[in-house]
């Protein structure tokens, strides 16, 4: 008889919907206000940070890869958020993954498929309120 146990879990098995309502956060840094957000917890995951001048971009970009999919593409360093998103975002074993920066720590986002149209809709629907709240830093 074998047991088996694992010693190293990267996988998180909370929501990435919920993970997004409660991480959610707006930061001013330099004159210039990020948005952030976690949408998996573990080994080899982190939080999303980009300029709130990017979001729709970026939004424009994950609701194409809900509705078309996902191609791969090659990265480059030193781009906007939503390049890079389009650069980094793939598809492997039922996941999707992407970062919204690259560099030294950059971690990437690595959620079920069948989750991604939810965050994004998450997203879409709160995205006046952070523009608003923006305003306010």
């Amino acid at each position: 008889m074998a047991n088996n146990l694992s010693i190293f879990t990267s996988e998180s098995s909370e929501n990435p919907v919920t993970l997004l309502k409660q991480s959610l956060s707006l930061s001013k840094n330099n004159g210039i206000v990020n948005l952030s957000f976690v949408l998996n917890k573990g080994k080899g995951s982190g939080t999303q940070t980009m300029p709130i001048s990017e979001l729709s971009p970026v939004l424009s970009i994950l609701r194409d890869a809900v509705v078309n999919g996902i191609t791969e593409r090659e990265e480059q360093d030193d781009m906007p958020a939503h390049q890079v998103l389009r650069q980094t975002i793939a598809q492997e074993d039922g996941y999707v993954s992407f970062r919204l920066r690259n560099g030294k720590g950059a971690k990437p986002v690595r959620i079920p498929l069948s989750d991604l149209d939810a965050v994004v809709t998450t997203l879409e629907g709160a995205q006046s309120q952070i523009e608003a709240a923006s305003r306010k830093l």
